[in-house]
């Protein structure tokens, strides 16, 4: 048994990685504003500020965030469905550009926040087990359109997203054939919000598919919402084994982070986080448990080598949707971090 007594999860968060996304981004000639409900910790805010990312906000909330870091010409305010405090908190901070996908939106900004700039959501298909469009999208633009301009409201450009974790490229093509039916009618959009959606390596097929949508708008701005593809892969997650239970060749494990915790992304994002040490030898079917007294908070059934108490698993790629939609379920948080700055 490792006698560290001193266990404690912990991310290490390698901020060149960040950049480094970035830069594979730019082969797009899209202005990105960084989805902040992937990962609002203040410190990437800040670093992505600096590198001259702009933010795509959903709440009052994540607008005071980035506030601290950049101003407020820099925000998509991008949630289509607003409460009424929080559109007059954008325009008491003159956030420039809002979002709305119907007429209910509409009524309220006309009322709260009648000088701003707006983007309309359409409704798309999402990829495979992303019910986005579910929620949020209006499947009949024009009436809105028409609405907008009855209200004296200025309606700048459309916005779409096709799913979290896109696996579908071609869903990006046929997003922008939609605006393009819809700017055919309403020239005047100037702006195309393609949402998110991407990863990191299946960029390239997504990116194709966007500059062949891109073809069919000449001379529009386009913009992005991106979150995971930007800080996914600079996390790793180190915890520890903090208890063992052996039944013949079954090993089971509990861990000092879980579902309740940086793991909800397995719940909420439907990731596949995978678990790793250092450690060699013989595999052994096991179940790792995170540390709360539920017995949802299994985090994963696989195979790994002989572990004790103290031992270290690591998960890389824990960057989006964890820390974000963790919570502190039983008093289990994970409040360490190590920066590496390259």
């Amino acid at each position: 048994m490792n006698t560290n007594n001193t266990m404690t999860p912990y991310f290490m968060v390698i901020m060149s990685e960040i950049k480094r996304c970035y830069e594979v981004w730019k082969q797009l000639p899209i202005e990105v504003y960084y989805a902040v409900k992937c990962n609002h910790n203040p410190i990437l805010l800040e670093y992505m500020a600096s590198l001259g990312i702009k933010f795509d906000c959903a709440s009052k909330k994540e607008l005071e965030e980035v506030l601290k870091v950049a101003p407020a010409s820099s925000i998509v305010y991008a949630n289509p469905c607003k409460a009424i405090d929080h559109i007059q908190y954008a325009k008491e901070k003159e956030v420039p550009l809002l979002v709305f996908d119907c007429e209910c939106e509409l009524d309220k900004i006309k009322e709260y926040y009648p000088t701003c700039q707006l983007l309309l959501r359409i409704w798309v298909k999402n990829t495979k087990g992303s019910p986005l469009s579910k929620k949020f999208g209006a499947k009949n633009a024009l009436p809105l359109l028409k609405r907008a301009q009855e209200l004296g409201l200025n309606v700048i450009g459309l916005s779409f997203h096709v799913g979290s974790a896109c696996a579908e490229p071609s869903l990006y093509y046929e997003a922008l054939k939609q605006c393009h039916d819809i700017v055919e009618v309403a020239p005047y959009l100037e702006v195309i919000d393609i949402g998110g959606g991407f990863k990191l390596d299946s960029f390239s097929e997504c990116a194709a598919e966007v500059r062949r949508g891109m073809e069919l708008l000449p001379g529009k701005r386009f913009i992005a919402e991106v979150g995971r593809f930007l800080v996914e892969t600079s996390h790793t997650l180190y915890v520890q084994v903090i208890c063992k239970k052996k039944d013949g060749n079954q090993r089971t494990y509990y861990i000092n982070d879980g579902l309740y915790g940086s793991f909800s992304c397995k719940v909420l994002d439907h990731a596949t986080p995978l678990l790793q040490t250092i450690k060699k030898g013989e595999l052994f079917p096991s179940t790792v448990y995170g540390p709360t007294c539920d017995s949802m908070d299994m985090v994963e059934e696989c195979l790994l080598p002989e572990l004790e108490v103290g031992d270290t698993i690591f998960i890389e790629k824990m960057g989006a949707y964890t820390t974000a939609s963790a919570s502190a379920f039983n008093g289990f948080e994970v409040k360490d971090f190590i920066y590496i700055h390259e």
